[in-house]
């Protein structure tokens, strides 16, 4: 028999179809959490813990919310269709969202919440959704191991961990049966394998498990020879077609143009010294992290002009050891070359002594080819160029006196330092020195060429009432801060206009500032060289690489080609080179100190970071004790302004919606034919006797069974009513439709249900 309009089999609740449902939402939740983590661990490797989607509670948060609203989708799902009812769940996680987007103590609930909405829509419209998603688990289950043996931290995770892997295991197991369901027709259910897979996780096991770092070394050597493998054909290939392998590092004839990202290890250091500084503050008494930041350059090699200037400028300034160490630290490091052929010296700024197999590197370009391998050792200079006794004596415009001579210079070194000068520089070499730094610096710093009149006026009006020539830079540096970062950018007028030059840098200038607006490092630094220049400030490009340290000490950190930078270094009289970062995705050198004690300094500090890595880290020794109360006015302010309100107004739609969802029925009902009148009727008929019945009885298109079921005293009554119902659907011709007097009958039998069994 056809079923024909009327029925309400399919609206009954069966124990099949509940059975059904929970499976399915069992495998959507499962599959939810399983990729949820898996995002949240992408996100680390890309891009470390300082994103919120990297947080090891990110999965948890997201699972609630899919859960959350999962259950709010089915509360509505009672009342209206299944896609409406999709779509109102939203409601209430659109208000959740604005009441919850200007909560800063909990950063990682916005996030979650929409990622876990998201996944939940996604996941409901999918057809079939439950064997896809089965299947889908097997791709999960892929990345899970390349996670695992190429070197991801899936391990970092702890608890979710655990629960990513009773997801995945549960979900392996059901899809694997699912393949094979049609050789086996009474498959087992979904939560049948998540509660073994819990057992198998909770059963103790002895303390000493199998060892599998042999199986896992074995795998990641796999992967790192292939890797290696298919790196050094495309280095190797590169060397035919010319010198220089540029992945990523490159001298200064750039142009500025539209920049393609890249992550080709260049340089692999290798060092002893932690990756940071660290200092107390003296108000809070929390003790800080610092991250440490190289900037390598190429081409310089070890500087001795440079040091020479630098160590009479500390004796001219009175600097003895013990001021000397709150600004400067003396650094070993291996810098070993990736992929790199070049013949520039790959140094960290202010080497003073390179030393590679052949002994000490006297030049910053070897006559000979470096490729992949090649090693050198080198001492350098870290300075803290924020440092409030540095920048002041860089304030201090002193005239120019006599240099020391090698033997004062030798016993000045061991007094500040401890080094013997000796091994460093030869009498001869520091003479040299002497007699460069006394003719003067070169012209070309100088150099103008191309400027016209709009940059001139720009360099007057930025450092107008700039009392010294560090202000100067200063204040340069701070202006071309506030333009726009960008590697989608265009270089200078011409295109063959490169900071080769300093018509080139000009060019890339004046469309930079005046016309652009947006552009990257060789943007910036253009045009503060030649803002420097029209203002009288000798100064020079340095190319090479920026390379933020990790918080986490290593054996050896990797610099990418990502890391390739370009920066201007000014020359400020009686001191020498100084270096400056106007480049707004990073921040500046004199903008954050190795030892500064001043809590509000700190604060500012971070406040007006913008872009690139924070150099600041403090959550691991809480000394401080006032941050630690933190945690239930977090708990509350949660509770009483975002989910309390959001509950209240889920009730309220529901309340508003089975009213109106009432109304709409009474309303249907007065107003509706005399038909549709019947079938209301006869509906509702049949819940009540349903639910009479204790739910044994089934609707499968027989009224006759509901006749029989109904009390004796409405069975002659209720046959009628039925007669009609099978007359309105089955009949043919005009009179088909029911009579006033029918309708009423109909009427007054389900009410009569109704006070003898309540409502169903």
């Amino acid at each position: 028999m056809t079923e024909k309009h009327g029925s309400l089999s399919q609206k009954i609740p069966e124990r099949e179809k509940i059975l059904s449902v929970f499976a399915t939402e069992t495998v959507s939740a499962l599959f939810a959490f399983s990729f949820s983590a898996l995002f949240s661990e992408l996100c680390y490797v890309l891009m470390g813990d300082e994103v919120t989607w990297g947080d090891v509670a990110f999965p948890f948060w997201s699972i609630t919310f899919f859960m959350l609203f999962t259950g709010m989708y089915y509360l509505f799902r009672i009342f209206v269709s299944d896609k409406v009812s999709a779509v109102l769940s939203l409601l209430p996680a659109l208000l959740l969202f604005f009441l919850g987007k200007d909560i800063s103590v909990l950063p990682i609930l916005l996030p979650s919440m929409i990622f876990g909405i998201a996944l939940r829509l996604a996941i409901h419209f999918i057809p079939n959704r439950k064997k896809k998603l089965l299947y889908a688990a097997l791709l999960l289950d892929v990345i899970t191991l390349l996670f695992f043996f190429v070197g991801g931290e899936v391990g970092r995770l702890g608890v979710a961990e655990k629960m990513l892997c009773i997801c995945l295991v549960a979900l392996t197991f059901s899809a694997v049966q699912t393949y094979f369901y049609e050789k086996n027709k009474d498959p087992f259910p979904i939560y049948y394998f998540l509660i073994i897979a819990v057992i198998t996780l909770v059963i103790p096991i002895k303390k000493d498990p199998i060892n599998w770092n042999k199986v896992v070394n074995l795998g990641q050597k796999i992967a790192y020879r292939i890797e290696t493998f298919t790196s050094d054909v495309s280095y190797r290939l590169s060397s035919l077609f010319g010198e220089s392998y540029t992945a990523g590092y490159s001298s200064i004839d750039s142009n500025g143009e539209k920049l393609e990202a890249g992550e080709k290890t260049q340089l692999v250091i290798h060092t002893k010294d932690q990756p940071y500084h660290t200092y107390i503050d003296e108000e809070t008494g929390q003790k800080i992290k610092l991250r440490k930041t190289l900037y390598f350059a190429g081409g310089r090699g070890a500087d001795r002009e440079q040091l020479v200037r630098f160590i009479n400028f500390l004796y001219e300034n009175g600097v003895d050891r013990e001021r000397v160490l709150e600004f400067t630290d003396i650094s070993n490091i291996e810098v070993e070359y990736a992929y790199l052929n070049t013949k520039d010296i790959i140094a960290p700024a202010f080497t003073f002594l390179a030393t590679e197999q052949d002994g000490q590197i006297k030049e910053g370009v070897s006559s000979k080819l470096h490729r992949k391998g090649y090693k050198i050792n080198v001492k350098y200079l870290d300075i803290d160029y924020a440092s409030t006794l540095f920048t002041e004596m860089l304030r201090e415009e002193r005239e120019t006196s006599s240099l020391l001579s090698y033997d004062e210079a030798f016993d000045y070194v061991i007094r500040l330092f401890g080094i013997k000068f000796g091994d460093i520089m030869s009498r001869e070499e520091y003479e040299a020195a002497v007699s460069n730094i006394k003719s003067g610096v070169g012209k070309e710093y100088l150099d103008v060429t191309g400027a016209d009149s709009r940059l001139k006026d720009l360099a007057e009006e930025i450092t107008e009432g700039a009392e010294t020539d560090y202000d100067k830079c200063r204040m340069l540096e701070a202006y071309l801060r506030k333009y726009t970062y960008s590697t989608n950018a265009v270089g200078g007028y011409n295109s063959g206009s490169n900071m080769s030059t300093a018509e080139g840098m000009a060019d890339i200038a004046q469309r930079f500032l005046f016309d652009t607006g947006k552009g990257y490092c060789v943007h910036y630094t253009s045009s503060m060289i030649m803002l420097l220049r029209l203002s009288g400030i000798p100064a020079r490009a340095t190319s090479g690489f920026r390379f933020a340290f990790p918080f986490t000490k290593a054996d050896e950190y990797e610099v990418s080609s990502s890391c390739a930078h370009v920066w201007p270094e000014a020359y400020i009289e009686n001191v020498g080179w100084i270096p400056f970062e106007p480049t707004g995705a990073y921040y500046a050198l004199s903008d954050h100190s190795w030892h500064r004690a001043d809590a509000k300094a700190n604060a500012e500090n971070n406040a007006q970071y913008a872009g690139g890595t924070n150099p600041y880290e403090s959550s691991d020794i809480p000394i401080y004790a006032g941050s630690v109360e933190e945690e239930e006015p977090v708990s509350k302010l949660l509770a009483f302004k975002v989910f309390l309100p959001t509950i209240v107004f889920t009730v309220i739609l529901i309340i508003v919606l089975a009213a109106g969802i009432y109304l709409i029925k009474i309303l249907r009902y007065k107003y509706g034919t005399p038909s549709r009148k019947l079938f209301y009727d006869v509906e509702q008929i049949k819940r009540v006797l349903i639910k009479r019945s204790g739910n044994n009885l089934k609707d499968r298109g027989l009224l006759s069974e509901f006749k029989e079921a109904a009390p004796e005293e409405l069975r002659e009554d209720l046959g009628k009513v039925f007669d009609v119902f099978y007359r309105v659907v089955y009949g043919t011709g005009d009179n088909t439709a029911p009579t006033p007097e029918e309708n009423a009958l109909a009427s007054e039998m389900r009410k009569k249900l109704n006070e003898l069994g309540g409502r169903g």
